[in-house]
């Protein structure tokens, strides 16, 4: 009976985090970010923080195409994602988008209080290229013209 009420009471402390994430419409993920790129990823670097409580992920990416935004095709992008591998230690943060080395990508930006850009609504906002298909956080898929269209129809009325 004591393992019962502990399972509940663990479960009932737990389940609030489960509902930390809310879903973003793709309307409003593209309106809300500074910047949509198709980029490729060229490097990634995993290293502690400077205080050493966790690990982060540099990713270096090259931008293909700029959909969105002031950053310009052909140019290097760094961002930094919480998680990576150091070592034996590996560290994995729910939500975070997750990169693979050469992957195409379609990444929804967002710039942060120090002029650094992030990843709009963490793993909402990137999208996996597979031909000429993306495939989203929630592995649907659609064709990345279709994406691209939306993309510039909504930045187009935005930005005027």
């Amino acid at each position: 009976m004591k393992r019962a009420i502990l399972a509940l009471a663990m479960l009932a402390v737990a389940s609030p985090a489960l509902a930390l994430m809310v879903e973003v419409p793709l309307d409003r993920l593209i309106t809300s970010s500074d910047a949509v790129v198709r980029a490729k990823v060229t490097g990634l670097e995993s290293h502690w923080t400077a205080d050493h409580s966790t690990i982060v992920t540099d990713v270096t990416l090259s931008i293909e195409e700029s959909w969105a935004g002031d950053l310009a095709a052909g140019a290097p992008l760094v961002l930094q994602v919480e998680g990576g591998e150091v070592g034996d230690i590996g560290i994995r943060s729910e939500h975070q988008p997750v990169f693979s080395p050469g992957e195409e990508t379609v990444l929804f930006l967002k710039a942060t209080s120090n002029a650094r850009l992030r990843v709009n609504a963490v793993e909402q906002g990137k999208y996996t290229v597979l031909g000429d298909h993306v495939v989203g956080f929630r592995q649907q898929a659609f064709p990345l013209a279709t994406l691209r269209a939306t993309v510039n129809g909504l930045t187009r009325s935005r930005d005027h």
